[in-house]
């Protein structure tokens, strides 16, 4: 284990191989009552970081699991501690979203690829030239190139129980973020997946140290401008509630979402941050709802097509 420097995070520490960063981090946060621990944030302030070179059981949405190789990509788990209310932490699954998409972007423009993010915790590049890759059902022609977990480690169960420190007796987040940067098709899981390389990026571009400076300093500026607005990205002049929106492939889309409740279809139209969908059919509200906000779920295309 080594522990750096970095103008990106508070703390940012690298381990060679471990079972799954998340999983760290919760235990290294948490109190015996599953609570976040006050004394913890003398080790993981704010935007503070533990990266690992390889996983050997890392977690997606819906508990998938996978291995990383050694050096194929950027797996890293961030502790945020927001000073927002708490029920505008759903947010952050879309913030750190955003953080990754502003970070790539720029490495896979010159190959000819848009970065966007895919509701609720994807980042996705989709190519210029409509030709350039087949159809892939319930994709279209988007690539996975990065996914997003967020997990919440709840506030102590004491007012005050971080002191002089507000951010000590506040709720944690751990925000995992895995990044494909060179792994070849073979290394990938499924054939919606592309890493930075195999679309056409340069190797400088899919440098792990260079897109995890960029990463965290989009992340923190993110976070900062979200706390500013009391957690609500709609507040203040609405700037980073539109970020949010313009850069979400989903929207605009007609999908077929499976939720925990059963599969709702409708066309996505906004984030709050669930996704709403209109002309919903199926899920609780019923055939044909004007509106159905879905909070979590997996959203596929419900036909072949693709943000322009």
């Amino acid at each position: 284990m080594s522990s750096s420097s970095s103008s990106a995070f508070s703390r940012l520490v690298t381990v060679p191989t471990t079972g799954s960063t998340n999983d760290d981090l919760r235990v290294a946060l948490s109190a015996p009552d599953g609570r976040a621990d006050p004394l913890a944030a003398r080790d993981w302030p704010h935007l503070s970081a533990l990266r690992a070179r390889s996983q050997t059981a890392g977690r997606g949405r819906a508990g998938h699991v996978w291995t990383t190789p050694p050096d194929g990509a950027l797996t890293v788990s961030v502790v945020l501690r927001p000073l927002v209310p708490v029920e505008r932490l759903e947010w952050l699954p879309l913030l750190a979203g955003l953080a990754v998409q502003r970070t790539l972007e720029p490495r896979l423009e010159s190959a000819g690829w848009r970065v966007w993010t895919k509701w609720p915790n994807d980042v996705v590049a989709l190519p210029e030239d409509p030709g350039a890759v087949a159809d892939l059902p319930g994709w279209g022609r988007n690539r996975k190139v990065a996914g997003v977990l967020c997990e919440l480690v709840p506030a102590p169960a004491r007012d005050g129980a971080g002191g002089r420190d507000p951010r000590a007796g506040a709720a944690a987040v751990v925000v995992g973020i895995g990044v494909n940067l060179t792994q070849s098709a073979a290394d990938l899981p499924v054939p919606w997946a592309a890493s930075l390389t195999g679309l056409g990026a340069e190797p400088a571009g899919a440098d792990a140290e260079e897109v995890l400076e960029d990463l965290g300093r989009h992340l923190a500026d993110l976070v900062s401008r979200w706390e500013s607005r009391d957690g609500d990205p709609d507040g203040g002049d609405g700037e980073l509630g539109r970020r949010l929106r313009g850069a979400c492939s989903t929207l605009g889309r007609d999908l077929v979402v499976t939720t925990p409740a059963g599969r709702v279809r409708g066309r996505a139209v906004d984030l709050r941050p669930g996704l709403v969908l209109r002309g919903a059919a199926g899920g609780p509200a019923g055939e044909g709802a004007e509106e159905f906000v879905v909070s979590t779920g997996e959203a596929l295309l419900a036909r072949l097509d693709s943000p322009a």
